[in-house]
């Protein structure tokens, strides 16, 4: 795994996770609450293709992100800075915002399209969801905290590096 610049801060996976697993959910169903109170003849009419599209997606996510579920991560090199908690939020919330923006124009345009939009939105959280549970349990396990490089933009592709720091470190440096 390449090192870190140290301009480059690092931050904490889990907060990442936690808050695009709920976002993303909450976008996703949202879409779906909009096609099926907006559907006159049955709602399996836009249940079905969400489902459809949340297993597909979900599926390819699932792979897409095997990366988090691989081997464990290097320890963090020293002098790497790691992202402040609320920044992390706040950055992982503007990258939520596109979801957002997408699902809403899509039920707008057809409430239809707002349901399968937000069975893909849905399955990307489903797995987010997921990873945060692996994460989690990596943590528990080895009392190291995982830590993802910064990428250049909230939109940056989430197969960045990933590095470990123990916790009492983290502690001990705050």
């Amino acid at each position: 795994m390449p090192e870190p610049s140290p301009s480059v801060p690092v931050a904490r996976l889990a907060v990442e996770l936690r808050t695009t697993a709920v976002g993303q959910l909450a976008i996703g169903l949202a879409g779906l609450a909009v096609a099926v109170s907006a559907e006159d003849d049955s709602p399996a009419r836009v249940v079905v293709p969400f489902a459809v599209v949340l297993a597909l997606i979900g599926a390819l996510s699932w792979v897409a992100t095997r990366w988090v579920r691989g081997p464990e991560p290097p320890p963090l090199p020293g002098g790497t800075p790691v992202e402040p908690a609320r920044q992390t939020l706040r950055r992982s919330v503007v990258g939520l915002a596109l979801a957002l923006v997408a699902v809403a124009a899509a039920c707008a345009l057809a409430p239809e399209l707002g349901a399968v939009l937000g069975g893909v939105v849905a399955a990307a959280g489903l797995i987010d969801a997921v990873n945060l549970r692996v994460v989690r349990a990596r943590q528990a396990r080895t009392g190291d905290e995982v830590l993802r490089r910064l990428g250049a933009s909230p939109f940056a592709s989430g197969r960045r590096p990933l590095y470990t720091l123990p916790t009492n470190d983290r502690t001990l440096a705050t």
